[in-house]
């Protein structure tokens, strides 16, 4: 948190009629070398007030005897005038208890005696004021930033209206995040787009309902997007932009962006394009830095815009094919099996949309970090009562409270799973050049199998510029399962690789029990398992993770087994 603060320029107004004071306030103030300090000036309480008006500085250093007015008479009439007063520090050249404590009634921060001040003590209440007052502004952004989303997915749910969505969304971020302008752009099928909904400050530029023909896009730019990847840009002329862009972003008077793709699916495929549009927020009137709180507000918003989107399709869809068949069929016999299969598609998208809505709940719910703190008081508790009470406990319910806490210990395995599933496709996971072999090695190491377990590794195993992360992920899912899952302590696991022309294709094979050819195609569905939990710990959700995250990568997963006679999983990863 202190390096999101110092790596930005603070602005300081000091309010003081005395050339000296100002002068030694700012000799100190220059002394700081993890922060710096744009310092404003103004000599009288009037002037600081004018000064008010056109700037919004991050501090203000205010002397209490103004020729004007005193301080406490001035941070009144500020009150009046502005919505939200900066922090202050007051500046007085005689301490006076009672001052001190009208001063810090009336909200302000800190209050420093001229005699006894010292660069030291200056620098150091500068900082805590700040300081104090980020922490704040974070926990007040993040508030609003939760209700925000929470708001955007009740009016998905009870809203079938995406322009009225649309409108709603814009409006509460542009407030939210004060800038200048938010947009929402939809791309046509050529990659030009049209700005489809608006909020912006007056005397800026509206955009809503124009055409955008932009070359960058229709020249392949939107490759970024289209990976899920987001952009925030401080100052336009100290990007690495094209210069068709900066002439598009001029058009628009924008000084700074930040842009965030709305995705219809995270598998896009060239039948089945996911990028619909962007999410985009601008400051016109200067440059600004986005903080990652807010560019991950956008990137959470957009999600739920990709959700209304997505619902707003389907009934549009429904209508166009209700409509059709209206036009198209003539005798009663047709028209009562046109009602009926229209009431039966009703009922499947309300369906839809229910597993939509119970979707979006389930992701709240397991998500929350409280979900996880009466799991923990659980075991705690159990743990507690079977070690103090060890001796009066009857055996049966000693037994009970074991079978407490392993079903604790599996509800907390499975919350992390869920967590897990659902960042797949979703985390930026860096891409670099690895060995197969020694990543398999690593995974091996990192599962501790039984000493009797023999695992082979084919030699030529090739080297990747891939995401590690997640082909690690695959295979060390695959290699735990063919240990948890072995009849015996000891088995042998070979883990080989056949080259395609755009793929290498894997196989993890074992001597194990083997799996029924009717279940497998079930296995890879989240929370199956085929085997009774009880008799094997398991949340059921690490194939599933393992299919997603291989279809995340453009490759497929699958499984040739017979009962009794071990089991070999497939899968290919993109060269």
């Amino acid at each position: 948190m202190l390096n999101e603060m110092t790596i930005r320029q603070y602005t300081i107004l000091i309010v003081d009629d005395s050339a000296e004071d100002r002068q030694a306030y700012r000799r100190y103030l220059s002394k700081v070398v993890i922060s710096k300090y744009k310092i404003i000036e103004a000599e009288s309480g009037e002037e600081g007030l004018e000064q008010l008006a056109s700037i919004q500085p991050d501090l203000i250093l205010l002397d209490y005897l103004l020729p004007d007015f005193d301080g406490l008479e001035l941070i009144e009439e500020l009150k009046s005038q502005l919505s939200q007063i900066p922090p202050i520090i007051m500046l007085t050249g005689q301490g006076n208890e009672l001052v001190a404590v009208k001063a810090m009634k009336s909200g302000v921060k800190d209050y420093l005696v001229k005699g006894k001040l010292t660069a030291e003590i200056l620098t150091i209440s500068v900082k805590n004021v700040l300081q104090q007052h980020h922490l704040q502004s974070l926990l007040t952004q993040n508030f609003q930033q939760q209700q925000l989303i929470a708001e955007t997915a009740l009016h998905i749910r009870q809203s079938l209206d995406l322009s009225e969505i649309l409108e709603i969304a814009v409006k509460e971020v542009q407030l939210l995040l004060n800038c200048d302008r938010v947009a929402i752009y939809q791309f046509a099928p050529d990659m030009s787009g049209d700005i489809v909904a608006e909020s912006v400050k007056s005397g800026w530029k509206q955009s809503l309902g124009q055409k955008v023909i932009d070359t960058c896009f229709q020249n392949n730019g939107t490759a970024r997007y289209d990976r899920g990847e987001t952009l925030a840009i401080d100052n336009i002329y100290e990007s690495e932009l094209s210069e068709c862009h900066i002439e598009l972003l001029e058009e628009f008077q924008v000084k700074a962006n930040a842009i965030i793709p709305i995705l219809l699916s995270p598998y896009p495929s060239k039948n089945n394009p996911s990028l619909w549009g962007l999410l985009i927020a601008h400051q016109c009137s200067d440059s600004r830095h986005w903080e990652t709180e807010e560019v991950n507000l956008l990137d959470k918003l957009a999600v739920q815009l990709a959700i209304a989107i997505q619902q707003a399709e389907l009934l549009g869809n429904l209508q166009n094919e209700l409509d059709t068949r209206k036009k198209a069929e003539n005798s009663l016999q047709e028209k009562a099996l046109q009602l009926e299969w229209a009431n039966q598609e009703l009922l499947n998208i309300t369906s839809l949309l229910k597993k939509r809505n119970q979707e979006l709940d389930h992701f709240a719910y397991v998500t929350s970090h409280d979900l996880k703190a009466p799991l923990r008081a659980i075991a705690n508790l159990a743990t507690w009562l079977s070690e103090d009470l060890e001796d009066q406990i009857p055996e049966e319910n000693q037994q009970q409270l074991q079978l407490m806490q392993s079903r604790v210990k599996r509800m907390d395995g499975l919350i992390q799973g869920l967590l897990e599933y659902s960042r797949v496709g979703r985390k930026n996971i860096p891409v670099k050049t690895i060995h197969v072999g020694n990543l398999v090695k690593e995974a091996i190491d990192s599962l501790s199998p039984p000493p009797e377990f023999e695992i082979i590794v084919a030699e030529h195993m090739p080297t990747l510029k891939t995401e590690a992360l997640l082909l690690q992920q695959v295979f060390s899912n695959l290699i735990s399962n063919a240990i948890k899952y072995h009849p015996q302590q000891k088995g042998k696991i070979t883990i080989s690789v056949k080259e395609q022309d755009k793929f290498y294709e894997f196989a993890v094979s074992d001597d194990g029990l083997g799996i029924d050819p009717q279940y497998h195609e079930r296995i890879f569905t989240i929370f199956q398992t085929l085997q009774a939990r009880d008799t094997i710990e398991s949340t059921g959700i690490g194939l599933s993770i393992v299919k997603k995250i291989v279809e995340g990568q453009g490759g497929k997963i699958w499984v040739e087994s017979q009962l009794g006679e071990g089991a070999t999983f497939y899968f290919t990863w993109q060269k």
